[in-house]
């Protein structure tokens, strides 16, 4: 084990872990939000705590404890679901980098298990290098492993409590997988979105609208599937680690 967990430290060592483990990392995956009939509302948390688990072992970071409520509008009108306005969530994690900040840490990567998140986050690291001349990485977990799973995949689009989803889940929990009601169900998407090449061209606001609550062909899913896609994202954060802890710091920070 590489890296080490913030929690599991008394306060005398977690101010000496700041200069051994420089990158401070944040997963961020929803502890509860639908996932289907199949699947538990905490597929995220537990995509993100698996994939911070094999960072930790080949990265030198300090982990915090993953946070399992963020914005996840699209959700909003499914039970089980919880969604934390975009603005609270964007403060609550500016919060928590600002904390460690006041204690030295000067790198930090979040580790973000969702698609709405991403551009809060985006700008909540601009902002932070701006005001703090810190340094913010957040992962696009549409981008992790990207290259594995387009060649892994069989259904013909996804996105939500899919067959990669679904796969990752037969890894880490298989007993809450209920492959029994996995259904096919697609997302409809709008002529003009996204091109030829896959490339999203205009972005507007939506909910989950399937009746599944499904976008993908989970039916598809398997856990040499997931364990191929898990490593495969893994491998991306590790690499990405390696250059991040080399990046020089700016005069400000």
């Amino acid at each position: 084990m590489k890296g080490i967990r913030l929690a599991e430290l008394i306060w005398e060592e977690a101010a000496d872990a700041v200069e051994k483990y420089p990158i401070a990392m944040l997963p961020i995956g929803g502890g509860t939000k639908e996932h289907g009939p199949h699947l538990p509302c905490g597929t995220d948390m537990m995509v993100v705590d698996e994939l911070a688990e094999r960072v930790l072992r080949e990265s030198p970071v300090m982990l915090l404890p993953t946070l399992p409520y963020a914005y996840y509008p699209a959700f909003v009108d499914w039970p089980g679901s919880v969604s934390i306005e975009a603005n609270h969530f964007k403060d609550m994690v500016g919060d928590i980098i600002r904390s460690l900040h006041r204690h030295g840490t000067k790198k930090f990567f979040i580790l973000d298990g969702g698609v709405s998140t991403h551009y809060p986050l985006l700008t909540l690291a601009r902002d932070l290098h701006n005001e703090l001349g810190i340094y913010v990485a957040v992962t696009n977990i549409l981008g992790l492993g990207s290259e594995v799973e387009e060649e892994i995949a069989e259904q013909e689009s996804g996105g939500h409590a899919d067959e990669m989803e679904t796969s990752c889940m037969l890894v880490i929990r298989p007993d809450l997988v209920k492959m029994e009601r996995a259904v096919k169900e697609f997302r409809r998407v709008m002529p003009g979105v996204v091109g030829a090449n896959g490339v999203i061209k205009v972005s507007i606001g939506g909910k989950m609208r399937t009746k599944s609550g499904v976008n993908g062909d989970p039916t598809l899913a398997t856990p040499e599937k997931g364990e191929k896609v898990l490593e495969a994202m893994a491998q991306d954060m590790i690499t990405y680690l390696r250059h991040f802890a080399d990046l020089p710091l700016p005069d400000k920070a």
